[in-house]
């Protein structure tokens, strides 16, 4: 099958998907908010992929008009900040038409609820287009400069979920031959609530701010999280897990997932993190604008506990890291985050959930 894909979102992943995919021969369009970004990729005239995939992909089309980047396109791979699909799922609701596939790399936590109460209940768009959101970005990858990625290759397993829950096996059909490392999740709650990834980023950054205030540069992991910090994001993902089982969900701890990641043994988060190779020599954020203040907080910590507090759940940490970073970075995280109303799940019993995401 011959398909002509939209990747809305230049950074490293975007970049990545786009050089491989048109370097593959697929028509793609390359879509960004960020003029002098596209500008740049323009005047390079090409994408260069280096690291386990080497090689150079020409998309048909990079640009910042977004009714340009969504002609005659068959799949949207969404790759921008989690904290931006809100706004894109409303700017591309009227360019969509039946047989799309509108994908998010990753939803992170509640990102296909959000996307599909945008197009479905708020435009009331009545197109038979697959919402869909992967577990995972399908590459690890980073940009050392625009227009050149380097990538350690494609995951080997990406869990990916449609919502309705059955749209997977369609989803599947036209990207598993592309994606081979695709597959399905028993559904949206699956790929985005059961990761504990949203732990290690908001509360260590927020312990940390006074280095970041003052320029300061720190290895992220190894030096950002000290035992109390990391009692800290255990507390979190004991929260974390009280609201999953909630939800009906048996998921594994952080330090389980880590374990099972990294093939380690420690049962202690910080003895964990700290015999985590992997980890050493990350950096850490470099201002109060960087994603694991505000992506990690609005998709991951505000979800979590606004879904919480509809289901019965205390989250007493969750709840003082919202208010705290709020005053900290000057904005109001739990109005500006994916609460259970923005998700279409005010009010809903858990029976209800259900019926609403299979």
């Amino acid at each position: 099958m011959s398909l002509n894909f939209a990747v809305l979102g230049a950074g490293a992943g975007g970049q990545t998907m786009a050089g491989v995919l048109s370097s593959q021969g697929y028509s793609v369009k390359l879509y960004d908010i960020d003029q002098s970004k596209i500008d740049k990729l323009n005047a390079l005239g090409k994408i260069v992929v280096t690291g386990k995939i080497e090689c150079e992909g020409t998309p048909e089309l990079m640009t910042t008009d977004l009714k340009a980047a969504m002609q005659n396109v068959d799949v949207i791979m969404v790759t921008t900040t989690t904290d931006a699909h809100r706004a894109l799922a409303d700017q591309c609701a009227p360019y969509l038409h039946d047989g799309q596939i509108f994908m998010l790399n990753p939803g992170h936590v509640g990102g296909a609820l959000e996307v599909a109460h945008v197009i479905r209940d708020i435009h009331q768009c009545k197109a038979d287009v697959i919402i869909a959101e992967a577990g995972d970005l399908m590459y690890a990858c980073r940009m050392p400069e625009v227009g050149t990625v380097f990538q350690s290759g494609l995951k080997n397993h990406v869990e990916v979920a449609a919502l309705p829950a059955g749209d997977v096996t369609r989803l599947l059909e036209i990207l598993k031959p592309i994606f081979a490392n695709l597959s399905p999740a028993k559904n949206i709650l699956e790929t985005g609530f059961e990761g504990g990834g949203a732990m290690l980023h908001p509360i260590p950054s927020l312990m940390n701010v006074n280095r970041t205030d003052s320029g300061e540069p720190y290895d992220y992991y190894m030096s950002g999280i000290t035992p109390s910090v990391a009692k800290l994001v255990s507390a979190c993902d004991a929260e974390r897990l009280a609201v999953c089982r909630a939800l009906g969900l048996e998921v594994p701890s952080l330090v389980k997932s880590l374990q099972k990641i990294y093939s380690l043994e420690q049962e202690d988060l910080y003895d964990l993190l700290q015999h985590n190779k992997a980890y050493v020599g990350l950096k850490s954020p470099s201002s109060l604008n960087h994603r694991f203040f505000i992506e990690d907080t609005l998709c991951g910590i505000v979800p979590l506990a606004s879904i919480g507090r509809m289901m019965g759940v205390e989250t007493p940490i969750m709840d003082a890291y919202i208010n705290i970073a709020s005053v900290v970075c000057g904005r109001d995280f739990r109005a500006e985050g994916r609460t259970a109303e923005r998700l279409g799940l005010a009010g809903k019993t858990l029976e209800e959930i259900y019926e609403m995401i299979s």
